[in-house]
């Protein structure tokens, strides 16, 4: 067996090398018919179309590879059943599942293998990818001239800041909330109306800070507000409230220049990123259902590559269905009704019509229980 599971994953890999570097070669055609002629009215140089598409080519290539990895399924052992061999392994003794472990085995590395390349490496190039389209092709604006919505910061004391918007020219943050955590509880919170960098730190204008549990410990900052007592300061059981007109913090660590940078978008985020960003957001109790469902797809796209291969198997290993050209047709329609699911279930996630993990994995779940089921019809 030793052998032919030699034979059968060379088999495989040739097949699969073939068809994604032939993926990869329609979907720059296609591209490039869409995109060269923006390219060329920006007046962008050959160089940077190659190097746009260089950094392209990671994403495009973990995309198609659950699709060249069914064709590669049914290729190799269509090649096998078409020639008789899988009857020949079958008569001696030898079952159908012997027969596929060694391409079960590889797509599951495969799958391991996507999981850290798709996480780290495919969001590293992606974001080249926008900043030679943006920056250097289209010649956009660059970050710190862009006013932006919506940001989320976390100092090195572990304190997050959120701001409504902020404006990199001005130097100047609306809509502030700046917590404070110890573990999972909330011991201090400050909300402004707006902060400003001034004399080398940020200085808050109207807003509140309440310290919870504790006195307030840990910043020499103190309030300038012109109020009285009893209109700054209100005594809680447990909590300490204090409004405020003008409040210098030069201990917040974060410099202008960090707010300024274009807030990543979650396919330029690793998984360890995404998870702290989903993490920040949700301690400032802000909604994060998509970037959620975004963070459990980076683990359940990868193992397409398993599932998907399980689903073909059985199919690829039937002789009246193993023709090259209903081959491809067959892995068209499979990897077409799989992406189309993928997409719906993430579309509810954000929605908020679905858990996130149940978003992330419906299709995954659905194809491999009809894989089981398909594996355990076939002729052993």
């Amino acid at each position: 067996m030793r052998i032919l599971d030699r034979y059968l994953i060379r088999q495989f890999c040739f097949a699969l090398v073939f068809a994604l570097v032939s993926f990869w070669i329609i979907f720059l055609v296609v591209d490039m018919i869409d995109n060269l002629g923006k390219f060329m009215d920006k007046g962008a140089s050959l160089f940077l179309v190659l190097k746009f598409y260089f950094y392209y080519t990671p994403f495009i290539l973990v995309l198609a590879l659950p699709v060249a990895m069914l064709l590669a399924c049914l290729f190799s052992l269509g090649q096998l059943a078409r020639n008789n061999e899988l009857t020949a392994m079958k008569s001696t003794g030898v079952s159908l599942y012997r027969i596929l472990m060694p391409l079960l085995i590889l797509s599951f590395l495969i799958s391991l293998f996507v999981i850290g390349f798709g996480g780290w490496i495919v969001p590293l190039t992606f974001g080249k990818m926008e900043e030679v389209k943006t920056v250097e092709i289209e010649k956009g604006r660059r970050d710190q001239n862009v006013p932006l919505n919506n940001l989320f910061v976390q100092d090195d004391e572990g304190r997050i800041l959120y701001l409504a918007t902020y404006d990199a020219k001005d130097q100047t943050g609306i809509g502030v909330l700046l917590q404070r955590f110890e573990g999972n509880r909330l011991k201090e919170e400050i909300r402004a109306e707006r902060m400003t960098w001034q004399g080398g730190g940020w200085l808050f204008e109207n807003g509140v800070r309440r310290v919870f549990a504790d006195s307030l410990t840990g910043n020499e900052s103190t309030p300038d507000s012109g109020r009285t007592d009893t209109d700054s300061v209100l005594a809680a059981a447990g909590e300490e409230y204090q409004a405020f007109d003008r409040l210098p913090l030069h201990d917040l660590k974060i410099l202008p220049d960090a707010l300024a940078r274009r807030p990543k978008k979650t396919d330029e985020m690793g998984y360890t990123e995404l998870a702290e960003y989903v993490k920040i957001r949700k301690r400032a109790g802000q909604l994060v259902a998509k970037e959620d469902t975004d963070l459990q797809v980076k683990i359940a796209f990868p193992f397409v590559n398993f599932i998907i291969v399980l689903f073909g198997a059985p199919i690829a290993a039937n002789p009246r269905r193993s023709g090259l050209v209903i081959g491809f047709a067959v892995s068209l329609f499979i990897a077409f009704v799989y992406y189309t699911l993928i997409k719906m279930g993430q579309s509810l996630g954000y929605s908020q019509k679905l858990p996130p993990l149940v978003a992330a994995w419906g299709a995954n779940v659905l194809f491999a229980i009809l894989g089981v089921i398909l594996l355990a019809k076939a002729k052993k």
